[in-house]
């Protein structure tokens, strides 16, 4: 149901001009503490925001956290090191506040970001505004927005912070009525110290395949490691729309699963029954002697399904990014990029494609530096994405 309001929205935002709403928006980051739980260690700190003036409910926003690699490691979403809890204004609406999470990659090296974010797509409806609460006008009480949570890799100090090298950040946060803020964005307390006093073993090894493919009804798992230094055994986790992820088995309850530790190559197998029928992602970890999860790799299956639509990426990219789907059969497929004002930037694709795997390519050298939306339409279903250009 909520891509139709997602339809609605992406409409109004790309062929209708947005005038700015009063006010400045204030990102604050606070309450960071350490928090030891199954032998890991995790970094938890809340997200905030108040708005100087008016009185506003955010339909979508964005928030990026840029962090020290050596406490955390790089790619902490990749390697599903983020936990994201909506809090305050976000949790308990109905309908649903959409929320995802993505490492942010630029051209120049930069690992250590990732983003959060959020689109409540029944904004512009007068009649659901009661659903959703205003932003604080406060500033000795800003409205909550998120819980972060970062598994921890080694001990040092550092800070968590907004990037400043993030151009465009006016354009991040839109009110109900698809409005941005006259006063931009002001992150200047968006800034948290990180402590983390102990040093924290990890096992070790060399993974050197995993791949999932169907057989018959099922899909079969497989993959192959060397050289398992104080690692325990494996958790295989499933999901169906790539984001939220489940057991499906381990080596606690499979004897199949825990660590050989040869020197030669430990070849492991899982069967999953009757996923052939449903678009599948399977996500690897180890756990080492300490209880830590080291996770490995991850792989898509979308036989189930007519087609996968996944998050361009990079995001902010420059110069270009790519568009990954998969079709499952003949399909009609149009993708363009528009910026904010409404107009079309980029014809994507536009015509009936065959079965496969894509990963179109797409150059901007010649766009400025700013936001623009992705939008996709295949077989009827509606699509959309924010994307940010830096140079």
């Amino acid at each position: 149901m909520h891509r139709m309001f997602k339809l609605v929205f992406v409409m109004m935002l790309v062929f209708s001009f947005a005038f700015p709403a009063s006010g400045t928006l204030h990102l604050i980051y606070s309450n960071g503490t350490t928090l030891s739980e199954d032998a890991k260690t995790y970094y938890v700190f809340d997200v905030q925001i108040w708005l100087s003036e008016g009185e506003e409910i955010l339909s979508s926003g964005m928030v990026y956290v840029d962090y020290p690699t050596d406490i955390f490691g790089e790619m902490l979403v990749y390697n599903d090191k983020v936990l994201v809890q909506k809090t305050g204004i976000l949790q308990s609406v109905l309908p649903d506040v959409i929320t995802e999470v993505y490492d942010v990659i630029t051209n120049d090296n930069r690992n250590n970001c990732f983003a959060v974010t959020f689109d409540a797509f029944f904004a512009g409806s007068a009649d659901m505004q009661d659903f959703y609460g205003k932003v604080s006008t406060d500033p000795q009480a800003p409205s909550e927005l998120f819980r972060i949570r970062m598994e921890v890799a080694a001990s040092g100090s550092g800070q968590l912070l907004f990037p400043s090298y993030l151009p465009g950040t006016e354009s991040l946060y839109w009110n109900f009525n698809y409005e941005t803020f006259d006063g931009g964005l002001d992150y200047s307390e968006a800034v948290e110290d990180v402590i983390v006093p102990a040093d924290i073993p990890v096992g070790s090894l060399n993974l050197f395949s995993f791949t999932a493919a169907p057989k018959k009804s099922d899909i079969i798992i497989k993959w192959s490691t060397r050289y398992e230094t104080d690692i325990v055994g494996y958790n295989l986790l499933h999901s169906t729309d790539g984001f939220n992820f489940a057991m499906l088995t381990g080596y606690a309850t499979n004897p199949s699963l825990l660590a050989q530790e040869k020197n030669s190559v430990n070849k492991y197998e899982v069967w999953d029954a009757g996923a052939a029928s449903a678009y599948s992602v399977y996500r690897l970890e180890a756990v080492d002697i300490a209880g830590n999860t080291l996770s490995l790799a991850q792989v898509e299956v979308g036989n189930g399904i007519s087609y996968t639509v996944l998050n361009a990426h990079p995001n902010p990219f420059n110069p270009g990014f790519t568009v990954p789907f998969v079709l499952q059969e003949n399909m009609d497929v149009t993708i363009r990029l528009f910026d904010m004002s409404g107009k079309m930037v980029r014809d994507i694709a536009n015509g009936n494609y065959a079965p496969g795997s894509y990963a179109i390519r797409v150059l901007c050298d010649d766009l400025s530096s700013g936001m623009y939306v992705l939008t996709s339409n295949i077989a009827g279903e509606h699509h959309s994405q924010k994307m940010l250009l830096v140079k």
